[in-house]
């Protein structure tokens, strides 16, 4: 709580709850005790506290791959917990323990923004011109594709029974026989194919050798030299066709699991178009990431914007575009052949805000954040589920950091939902833009040379635009060795009487104790008057010991110092902590200070 305490003479600020940063169009006078004009890099606390942020190691440096690291997952590959990044034109896997980082692929893939998913126990990779798989164990390779039954029951001469669609990935297909009558001539479904890959008796499980039949790619036949034996789908011919979409799936740079109440399908978009691929089942029921249905399309709006974010919600699937947001709904199509067949209902939520950067939607607290139009905007449950018109089903939340976003080019950012501390991150370049949602906060951090992020055993961790592995933690009091630029300055305070003068001598500063405790406050006023003292609250300790900033200290209950300063005739003035240094950390709990009138202002 922070409130300003006034009698006829004497009028007190007292801070006790920090409420970071607030960008007032209207300038600081506006500003509530306890929220700052400007604020770099300090951070909120869960309890409310004003706090240095986290320092960065370097826990492995980009030797090896001479350049920024591209994407970053961490997750489960065949039951083994991985950190997978992408550098240097190729993925490696990092040990924390070891702090080793091991390559996994034979050969070059494209060195450019990278996104990774998990799926039935291997780890799937995206980069905009290829899609990859590792299983684990064997090196990183381009995804095959499934072969997909696509006819059944066929007589000889063609006909029978739809069974799979086509695979955009591959051009391999086959296609299931009930041999009749004798007849030695097999139409395949295509005609022009590239190849016949295999002729199988489903009867004994074995290939039929090539010298026993002769194939005609430009007719799409296959001519026994004997006559197959009476049976129901007892041949089976796997061939592979002239042409395939692949690229279509290639082309695609992000992915999100949904399948109504399931998350059996992958769907993957970020191609600058309005289209949304995603994976079938096969023949047994399997979901698979290596298969892309050719009829499985989401057209979602018009064709002029592009889908930039998806994400799943309870059993929607919510999706963004540039200027839109719509809301997916799972459901089944019976067709004329009695086959049901899953559907995709898209229904719209907003016709005039959207997300502008691609694959960086949050699911923060159950209530997805997407960013818009220099602005955070939060999305209701009741928006995603009930597909309302109501104007509250979006909201914007950043109002209070508005001229940094405002600043950012939003279509480069990254986000990041640290869960553990309940930070929602906002990065582009050096500049960080942090919502604390426990304590509803804004802060910002600079020089925070940060290209994406992710926790590790609760720990967090970093990549630097350099390709650096770091670690960021409270324990760590530079970045690498560089010194942290911090300040936190108030609004301009006139203690409830901006018409009056007042005299200020004394400042309280209460500090929580730690090691290498250290902190510059003071004041500024309306007529340039700059005071500024030292409050240190360390304890002792020899863990990184700095004998020239060394405490005797060994009480751990908060302090409170006392700081003489005179100022006088201010009708306003700013509250400021300050810290540059390499080596100190600082969480301060409170601040009070008395301000006595002098009469009117001039």
């Amino acid at each position: 709580m922070a409130r300003i305490q006034q009698n006829p003479d004497v009028s007190v600020l007292r801070i006790n709850s920090w409420l970071g940063v607030n960008e007032h169009p209207d300038g600081d006078t506006e500003l509530r005790p306890g929220e700052a004009a400007e604020m770099v890099n300090f951070r909120i606390t869960k309890d409310g506290n004003l706090q240095l942020r986290p320092g960065m190691r370097t826990v492995h440096s980009a030797r090896a791959w001479q350049g920024p690291i591209r994407g970053v997952w961490r997750g489960r590959v065949k039951g083994e917990l991985v950190t997978v990044f992408a550098a240097g034109g190729r993925i490696w896997v990092f040990d924390f323990g070891t702090t080793e980082a091991t390559e996994i692929t034979d050969e070059t893939i494209t060195d450019g923004a990278t996104t990774f998913f998990g799926f039935a126990r291997k780890l799937y990779i995206m980069t905009g011109h290829e899609y990859l798989e590792w299983d684990g164990e064997n090196p990183v390779r381009q995804v095959e594709g499934y072969r997909p039954l696509i006819s059944v029951s066929r007589h000889p001469s063609g006909g029978g029974t739809e069974l799979e669609q086509i695979n955009k990935l591959t051009g391999k297909r086959r296609a299931r026989y009930s041999p009749t009558d004798g007849i030695r001539a097999y139409q395949l479904p295509e005609r022009n194919i590239k190849s016949v890959d295999y002729v199988r008796d489903l009867a004994d499980g074995t290939d039929i050798d090539a010298d026993r039949f002769t194939v005609d790619l430009t007719n799409g036949t296959v001519t026994f030299h004997f006559t197959p034996a009476n049976g129901i789908n007892t041949i089976e011919i796997g061939y592979t066709a002239g042409t395939d979409f692949r690229r279509e799936v290639e082309a695609k740079r992000f992915a999100e699991f949904f399948n109504g109440g399931a998350d059996n399908r992958v769907f993957i978009y970020g191609d600058e178009s309005n289209k949304a691929l995603y994976t079938g089942l096969d023949s047994a029921g399997n979901p698979r990431a290596d298969y892309f249905p050719d009829l499985n399309v989401l057209d979602v709006g018009t064709a002029n914007t592009p889908i930039t974010a998806m994400i799943r919600h309870h059993d929607r699937l919510a999706v963004f575009k540039t200027d839109s947001a719509y809301s997916v709904q799972h459901g089944v199509i019976n067709l004329e052949d009695g086959r049901a067949v899953p559907a995709f209902y898209v229904s719209t939520v907003n016709r005039s805000i959207g997300n502008a950067a691609p694959g960086q939607a949050e699911l923060v607290q159950n209530n997805p954040r997407t960013l818009f139009n220099s602005a955070v905007y939060e999305w209701s449950n009741q928006a995603i589920q009930t597909l309302t018109n109501d104007s509250r089903q979006s909201r914007v939340i950043s109002r209070r950091v508005h001229a940094t976003l405002r600043a950012m080019n939003l279509k480069n950012t990254v986000t990041f939902d640290d869960n553990e501390r309940q930070e929602y991150y906002i990065i582009e370049g050096d500049v960080a833009v942090v919502n604390s949602y426990m304590t509803d906060t804004w802060f910002i951090y600079r020089d925070f040379d940060i290209s994406h992020l992710f926790t590790v055993n609760g720990g967090l961790y970093g990549t630097t635009r350099d390709g650096d592995i770091v670690s960021i933690s409270r324990s760590h009091t530079s970045d690498n060795g560089r010194e942290i630029s911090a300040r936190w300055i108030s609004g301009s305070i006139a203690f409830n009487r901006d018409w009056q003068r007042k005299f200020v001598s004394r400042l309280f500063v209460t500090m929580k104790p730690e090691a290498k405790s250290f902190i510059r406050a003071g004041i500024r006023t309306n007529r340039s008057q700059q005071i500024a003292q030292t409050v240190s609250q360390g304890l002792i300790t020899f863990t990184d010991a700095n004998f020239r900033h060394w405490s005797f200290g060994t009480n751990r209950q908060p302090q409170t110092r006392r700081l003489r300063i005179r100022a006088n005739k201010l009708t306003y003035l700013q509250l400021v902590f300050e810290s540059r240094s390499d080596w100190s950390t600082a969480t301060i709990l409170a601040a009070s200070m008395r301000a006595m009138y002098s009469g009117d202002a001039r």
